[in-house]
């Protein structure tokens, strides 16, 4: 019977074991993209419980030349290479059946229009994905996507986010008018650090958020991002300055960001101010669009000066010493890392002996009154001599031989310094007291040391312009800036034309990190272009215009 039992409870365990290896009571795995984005979204959007997913399509364009003259270019042994991609850009971007709408327009022409399409409006309105692949036939060759005028939310842009992980050749991702609050653009703002081939964001007319300082995030994450685009959503100063303090050269991690584009916002004078003080230590950013914004005369004067020559702060000074020092003592140019901290005490030379106008004022006092005592006893003895003191042969030859020769100079020298000593002695108040030295001393010699780096505090230095201060050159890295519609006068534009010529008499003379100002537009502005200022600036632009035919020639 014990057997019996015993059997039992292991034919009841194993019919519990077997139960629980059937398939249908099992978890399914999570899904695992694999690369292929259009397989790999749908099945992300039903494990994430998405109703009705947008469709994924292929982003149309339009053919730039006719059929016929197409098969003409192409080399006969390509021709079956080209008619293949061809009919599958066909077959994804054309539904399979004609439209009511397709077949009215060909019965009215005659034939099936290829370089446009017709559909619906209910057709146009839903919501899609669009895309640009390398190879048509291959779903991992995806390098740019499209998702416009539909809201995006968080479990969407999550599920998105695990497909671009896998997609190696995305570099561009372009969102406009989805409706993104502060937590999607946060949520975004991660996602650039988990994509390593993204160059382009671009995030339009998305609309008004609570806190606009969660723009600043797509700049602070540290990712391979070159491009942002902005245009469209009513940022104000406050958002501009969080971006600003990012785009500082002189942080730790600086960013990599080459094209900003500000344009149709709410910036005034403040927000630019705020983008003028990190222009001055930042060298990778070479465009910068602010068109369509409420800048004045004052914006426009603040970004030419930085663009031509600017003084030091007091705070960049003191950096600027700080790397002078590291340079010497490491005997090279500081990389960026070492820019960016201090330099390691045991490699720290030690410090330089305190003579001469490294000492206090008081010790200086000190001494030379020590000195001029010492110098008026010996004044006194020196005729004379002390009896019990021991002479050599030669020192009173010496003597005897300069006392022979003039002296009548020597006493008048010896009652001087012993006036000298006196009138110091009576003049001082304590033992600390400054005796004025009537002998003048030489000047030191200015030596002006130039540091070949890329470092904007280490550029070469003038100091001679205002006593006190250190002028250096400005931006030069930055080539092209819009400025179009805003409010800018004829003041603007003069100060805009003085900048221009003084970067191009600067560049003539020095070697500078950066092309100069290439390209500025002021259209738009309330001026009148035939002033001589506004003529003056096109002639000096048109002059390093490269794409302009001889320009790029010299």
């Amino acid at each position: 019977a014990a057997k019996l039992v015993q059997m039992g409870r292991n034919r009841k365990s194993d019919s519990k074991s077997a139960r629980s290896e059937e398939p249908g009571d099992k978890e399914p795995e999570p899904y695992q993209p694999t690369g292929n984005f259009q397989t790999d979204f749908a099945e992300l959007c039903k494990e994430a419980e998405i109703c009705r997913p947008p469709a994924v399509v292929l982003r149309a364009k339009r053919p730039t030349s006719p059929d016929k003259i197409e098969h003409a270019q192409v080399p006969a042994g390509k021709k079956g290479k080209e008619d293949k991609k061809a009919a599958q850009q066909q077959q994804m971007v054309e539904p399979e059946e004609e439209s009511p709408e397709e077949k009215a327009v060909m019965e009215l022409l005659g034939f099936k229009p290829k370089t446009f399409s017709v559909k619906s409006h209910l057709e146009l309105m839903k919501p899609c994905i669009q895309v640009e692949m390398d190879h048509p036939d291959r779903q991992d060759s995806v390098t740019e996507v499209f998702i416009k005028d539909w809201k995006l939310q968080a479990p969407m842009l999550l599920t998105l986010g695990r497909c671009f992980e896998k997609l190696q050749k995305l570099h561009s991702i372009n969102l406009w008018r989805v409706a993104a609050d502060a937590s999607i653009v946060d949520t975004l703002a991660k996602l650039l650090g988990r994509l390593p081939a993204l160059r382009s964001l671009s995030l339009e007319s998305n609309g008004p958020v609570a806190d606009e300082e969660v723009y600043a995030e797509l700049i602070r994450v540290e990712s391979n991002l070159t491009k942002l685009r902005l245009r469209f959503n009513q940022l104000s100063d406050k958002a501009v300055s969080a971006m600003a303090i990012q785009l500082d050269g002189l942080r730790e991690t600086p960013s990599k960001l080459v094209s900003l584009d500000l344009s149709s916002n709410c910036i005034g004078d403040a927000g630019v101010d705020s983008l003028v003080k990190s222009l001055r230590t930042n060298r990778t950013l070479l465009h910068l669009s602010l068109s369509n914004n409420r800048l004045t005369d004052r914006s426009a004067i603040a970004l030419a000066q930085v663009c031509s020559r600017f003084f030091l702060t007091h705070e960049e000074t003191v950096q600027r010493r700080r790397l002078m020092s590291v340079d010497f003592r490491s005997g090279t140019s500081p990389d960026r890392e070492s820019r960016q901290s201090r330099p390691d005490s045991s490699h720290a030379t030690p410090p330089p002996s305190r003579k001469g106008a490294d000492r206090p004022g008081s010790v200086r006092s000190i001494d030379k009154d020590k000195d001029k005592k010492s110098a008026a006893a010996a004044a006194k003895t020196g005729g004379k001599g002390k009896k019990d003191e021991k002479a050599k042969p030669d020192d009173k030859a010496k003597g005897k031989a300069a006392s022979k020769e003039d002296p009548k100079a020597k006493g008048k020298a010896a009652q001087a310094s012993e006036k000298d000593a006196k009138a110091g002695a009576k003049s001082g108040k304590g033992r600390g007291a400054r005796v004025k030295v009537s002998t003048p001393q030489p000047e030191p010699e200015q030596v002006e040391v130039h540091f070949d780096s890329e470092h904007p505090l280490l550029e070469r230095a003038d100091a001679s312009y205002a006593p006190g201060h250190l002028l250096v050159p400005g931006n030069y890295a930055l080539a092209l800036l819009n400025l179009s519609r805003n409010q800018i006068t004829d003041r603007g534009v003069d100060e805009w034309k003085t900048a221009i010529k003084y970067q191009a008499a600067y560049m003539a003379k020095q070697k500078v990190h950066g092309t100069g100002m290439l390209k500025l537009m002021l259209q738009g502005n309330p001026f009148s272009t035939e002033t001589d200022n506004y003529k003056a600036l096109e002639d000096a632009l048109n002059a390093r215009d490269p794409l302009r035919p001889g320009v790029a020639d010299n």
